[in-house]
Formats: C-alpha cells, structure tokens, sequence
C-alpha cells in the first residue's frame, strides 16, 4: 500500500493576509463613510427647504394668567370673562371638562349662543361660543380661554398646548394653571401687547384627617382613590357593605358616556361614596366633603412610584369645592389589604393644594411637534428620514428657546409598520397625506392594541384603493353577553373605530355615527352592570383559600405554589411584580379572574337614574352587530 507524500504544512502568505486585511479595512471605512453621508443627509434639508420655528403673525391684545391652587375660582372667572365677551373658545383636556363648560355656558346663555366639539360629540361646532378639547381648538378667534395649562409639560399630549399657545391668534387669551407651570408659560406669549397676572387664593378650608379612616367609617360624599382598575374594584368591594348598592366607581378604561353617568348620579347623591383613579383630579368638579387616598404609589407608565405632590394636590383638592359643599378633608383609608397610604406625602399634597407651599410639578419644556410641511418629505418611504432630520434640526433650533423638539420615533415606528403595506397594490391608495394622517390617528400604539391600529391603517388603504373591507374588521361586534371589562374593551375599539371614521368617512361602508351608537350601547350596558360588579368584585382575598392579598393577585403564594406543583420556597408565582398596573385605570399585568365575575345581563341593573334602560340599547336589541343602536339599524 503507498503512503502519499507527507508535504508540510503551508505557512499563510503575508502578502496576502495584508490585502485581505486591506480590503476589510477598506470595507470599513466605506461603511462609515456610508454612514455619515446617511446621517449628513437625514440632518440636512433641500435649499430653502428648511423649517422654521412656529410663530403667530398676529399678536395677542391681551394675555391674562389665572394663577393658583385647585378650587380657586380661577376657571370660574375666566368663562364669566367669555361668557361677557359673546365670543371665543374654552378649550380643556378632558372631555368631561368641555361638557362641564358647555353646560354651564349654555344654561346662562341664550340657545344657540353655546356649541361643543370633543371628537366624539359635535353640537352647534359653528356657534359664537365653543366648547372643546385642546386638539380640536381652532388656531384663531377672539377669545381663547385654555384650561390645565400646566398641560404643556406633558410628554404625550403637551404638543398641542405648545402650538395653541405659542401660535394661536387670539385678541385675548386666559391661561389657567397652577403657579409653577407660570415660568412654562410666559416665553410662549412674550410677544403679547399686555401681560396681567392674577393670582387666586383658594375659597374654602382643606383639612388633613389625624386618624386613618377605615372601610365602616367612610361618609357619605366621599372620594376614594386608587391607582388601578383592580385597586378601584377591591376598595369598592371593601366599601359596598357598609352602603349596599351606594359605592361607584370611575376609573380610564370605562367609556365616556359612562364616566358622565357616573359623576352625575355621585353628584345627586344617588351614589355616596366614589372609587376613582386620579381621573378625578384633572379639573372634575364633584359634591366631595372628603378625599380619602387608599394608596399614594401608581405605575406611570415606566415605573411605580409615589405621587409627587403636585399630583397629589390635584386629587386631594377635589374635596371642599366652593358653591357645592363645606369645607373639604383628606386623609387616609386603612383597612383594604395590599393597600398603604403615606400619611406625610397627604399632608404635603394638602399644603399645595391650599396653596401653602410650591409643587414639585416637573420642570419639562413645551413641547415642539412637526407639521407635514416642516418636513420637506415627497413620498411616504421618505418619513422616516424627513422625521429623523427634523429631530436633529428642531433640537438645535430650541436649544435657547423656552421649548424642546418632541420625541417623534413612535411616528417613524408606525411608518415602517405601513412601508410593506405599500409595496403592494396598496401603495396607489398611499399618498403622502394619507400616510400621515394614518401615523397620526390619535389610536393607542402600545401592545396588546398596536395590531388594532394597523388593522384599522390597512382597513383605510383597502378602501381607498376600491378593495372590499368587512364591517366587523372596522366596528368589531357589541359582545352578546359578557362582564364589564369584556364592554370597556368593546366600547374602546369602537372609539377606535370612531377615530378612524372621522378622518376617513366610508371605510367598510360606515361612518362615525354607526361607531358611536355601538359605544353607547356598551357604555349603558356597563352602566347597567356596574353595581353587580362592585357587589361581587373580590376584596383582597384569595380566590382558593380565603387569606388577604394584595388586589393585583388571585392567589395567594402558598396556594399558587401547590397549584403549579412546586414545593415550598420554590419559584414564585408568576405575576409577583405590582408595578404593571398603569395609571390609568388598565391592568398591564397577566389577567386574573375578572372583577365582578361573569356579571350578565341577569344581574342587577342600575337605580333610578343610573342608566337610560328605557331606550332599549342591551346587547339583545344591538344583536351585536356593527353600526347596531339606538335607530336598530345593522350593516
């Protein structure tokens, strides 16, 4: 058998491993290269392509600051000084502000004299007076009064206070805030003929209760508040044996209309005691004799913290109000598991409510957003890049100026979500316009709800294009049967179906009406199940053997552990971290079982004046149907 040569090993040539070295290097640097033309490019614009700061051409006759604590007369005064002039625009965050406002107008004035514009309600929207919410204010008039003006500090919405403000061209302008947010708002009206500063004083007394209150001692008008849905049900399932049937309860998720009912029958008494969120506390005016907090830490979107005490001044405030009750009272309540307050954080949310001591409201700049023209884009695929210059060009632009380029990257997420859409046949519906105005549909984008909002971008494209779309995929169905929770999530897709009708009239051959007749029906089918949901929502107890525990579980960790078959001292169960309840009343955290069990339309409905039974709007008339309301109609 021959061996083959043995021939010994070759050593790698150095010449070569150097032009291989080279050519990497090279590589390198055409990569960074490429990088910086990219970035050079994203940061510069066409020749005289390039925006300019926001400016108003007609300057304010008049700006007038009312300053001061919560419950102070400062909003009352500003729409007497509207009601006189006959003309102009109280605008607010809430809706449930803009109807407060509106109301009370209305009844002082003569019909026709007062409209509403919310978004989701137009009444008289051409009449001398209107009454909105920011984002629908017009940016001129006479008169503008603009309320929770400390609101242009705010990460997600204070753009569209910024703009109102900075560049709305208004004769004469009442901003209502809180003092601190003053040093905010005085560099966006500098260039006002006449600035006058009012300062209010707050008109009744605010006391703090020495001793924690617990569940049998809580009286009639009463707020109390909590920091998530699940929270909200365990106080009002701790509360309602001593009231039977007398507890409401308020909080983000339940839908407009229901919110209103709720606040109404707390106001004529129908409900003595309110479990709220700190919904209560941006401008609602409630009959309160007395806050109490149940616990003074929420989850704000990143992390759970304590309430800073501006916040905390905002809520306890509620309590006292001048021309609806005595003087006001905050304190603690004791007694509900899982739940703390802190004591000294009250008394010093109390102090700034009286207006004894300055907030800690944080020191954020307004907030500066573009405008499609701002950015110099010619077709959709351009965005992302137009969106990203823009950031560079606007942090520059507002580094000496008394507001800070806003964070647009959830426009340029949403952009490329809508890119391969347009790839397709779709991309002939998918002009520049269009795709903004979709990236800009004021529709939640945070999961779980981030699919819905690209269905409904999709659904607006299909049509668009002449592509048949289903009504179910615009106007999901009103469940037949179901708790609570089930309609507030039904009621939330048919306002985002409402949303998407406004700017886009037609989809799937419907129209913002038909959304909002499915969102009443929801809204009064919650009202009609909400006192059986309080009455059988678990109170901090363990579903298997009866201990106390925190609202936020089912189980307790003993019996959590048996049930997944570990032994003791194990992995905990899953779901041990509170902090992913948000703030607005969503439970962001794996689901327990529902509060309020499977309360259907068996159960109890509401009293006298709790609901409007009467028009005939149960899920057994809606057929759960899309468009299915009041008018019985169905598509």
């Amino acid at each position: 058998m021959s061996v083959p040569p043995q021939h010994p090993a070759r050593r790698p040539d150095p010449r070569r491993r150097d032009r291989s070295a080279g050519r990497a290097g090279r590589a390198r640097d055409d990569d960074r290269a490429a990088a910086r033309v990219e970035k050079l490019a994203q940061q510069s614009w066409v020749e005289g392509a390039e925006p300019e700061l926001p400016v108003r051409t007609v300057r304010p006759e008049e700006v007038v600051f009312h300053l001061g604590p919560t419950n102070s007369g400062k909003t009352y005064e500003s729409l007497l000084a509207l009601e006189r002039n006959g003309r102009g625009v109280y605008a607010a965050p809430l809706r449930q502000l803009a109807h407060e406002a509106y109301e009370r107008l209305s009844r002082e004035l003569p019909p026709g004299t007062v409209g509403l514009s919310t978004g989701e309600e137009e009444i008289d929207p051409d009449a001398p007076i209107v009454c909105c919410t920011v984002e629908k204010a017009p940016m001129r008039g006479d008169l503008l009064v603009l309320d929770e003006s400390h609101w242009v500090a705010d990460p997600d919405r204070g753009h569209h206070w910024a703009r109102l403000v900075l560049t709305g061209e208004y004769r004469e302008m009442h901003l209502i805030s809180a003092a601190e947010a003053y040093l905010l708002l005085k560099p966006l009206v500098s260039d006002a003929k006449t600035i006058t500063v009012v300062n209010h004083k707050r008109l009744s007394r605010l006391d703090v209760l020495r001793t924690p209150v617990r569940p049998d001692g809580v009286r009639a008008q009463t707020l109390v508040v909590a920091f998530s849905r699940k929270a909200v049900y365990a106080v009002a399932a701790a509360l309602d044996p001593q009231r039977p049937g007398k507890v409401g309860v308020l909080y983000g998720a339940l839908p407009p209309a229901t919110r209103r009912e709720v606040i109404a029958r707390f106001t004529r008494g129908e409900t003595e005691v309110l479990v709220t969120t700190d919904v209560i506390g941006h401008g609602i005016n409630v009959p309160a004799t007395t806050v109490l907090f149940a616990e003074t830490t929420k989850f704000d979107g990143v992390e759970r913290r304590p309430l800073r005490t501006w916040e905390t001044a905002q809520i306890a405030g509620r309590a006292g109000r001048y021309g609806l009750t005595g003087h006001g009272s905050v304190g603690v309540l004791a007694g509900v598991t899982g739940l703390r307050a802190d004591a000294g954080l009250l008394k010093a949310g109390a102090e700034v409510a009286r207006g004894d001591a300055m907030s800690d409201l944080p020191k954020r700049a307004p907030r500066l957003r573009p405008e499609l023209d701002d950015l110099g884009a010619f077709e959709p695929v351009d965005l992302p890049e137009a969106l990203t210059r823009w950031m560079a060009w606007a942090r520059a632009a507002t580094r000496d100026q008394a507001m800070t380029a806003d964070d647009v990257t959830g426009l340029i997420v949403r952009v490329h979500a809508l890119l391969p859409l347009l790839r397709g046949p779709l991309g002939a519906a998918g002009d520049l316009w269009t795709i903004w105005r979709l990236i800009n549909l004021p529709i939640d984008y945070n999961p779980p709800r981030r699919t819905r909002w690209l269905v409904l971008a999709k659904a607006a494209l299909q049509q668009a294009f002449g592509q048949s779309v289903a009504p179910e995929t615009v106007l999901e169905p009103m469940p037949d049967r179901g708790t609570v929770e089930d309609y507030e999530q039904a009621a939330a897709a048919a306002r985002d179906a409402q949303t998407l009708l406004r700017s886009f009239p037609g989809v799937a051959g419907l129209t913002s009406e038909d959304a909002a007749e499915v969102e009443e029906a929801c809204a009064e089918r919650i009202t009609e199940l909400l006192p059986d949901a309080i009455s059988l929502s678990a109170s901090g107890r363990c579903t298997t053997c009866g201990a106390g525990i925190a609202p936020w579980f089912s189980t307790c960790r003993d019996c959590s552990v048996r049930s997944a078959g570990r032994g003791p001292g194990r992995e905990p169960h899953r779901g041990t971290d509170r902090g992913t309840q948000h703030h607005d009343g969503h439970d962001r955290q794996p689901r327990a079982p529902r509060a309020g069990g499977r309360a259907t339309g068996g159960g109890r409905t509401a009293e006298s004046g709790g609901g409007r039974r009467g028009r005939g709007t149960s899920a057994s008339r809606t057929g759960g149907r899309p468009g299915a309301g009041r008018s019985g109609r169905s598509r």
